[in-house]
């Protein structure tokens, strides 16, 4: 099986991550556990943002819709 590209989710206001990378939980009969987790931030005014896990697996990081300013 390949991966094309991994989406992670985060929350309106969150900036950091820990997420599995799920290419390399596929493979992991040869990885040890902790190097399928990958770290990230993305800053708080981003929606989105990519990365890369230590094997070369993409990811993109969506943020969910934020909530609407209120009208004065």
């Amino acid at each position: 099986m390949t991966w094309e590209r991994q989406h992670v989710w985060l929350g309106p206001e969150t900036t950091s991550f820990e997420e599995p990378c799920e290419a390399c939980l596929f493979a992991r009969d040869s990885l040890a556990a902790e190097t399928c987790v990958i770290h990230g931030t993305l800053r708080r005014d981003a929606d989105v943002g990519f990365m890369t896990c230590r094997r070369g697996h993409r990811i993109v990081v969506h943020r969910i819709a934020r909530p609407l300013a209120r009208a004065l």
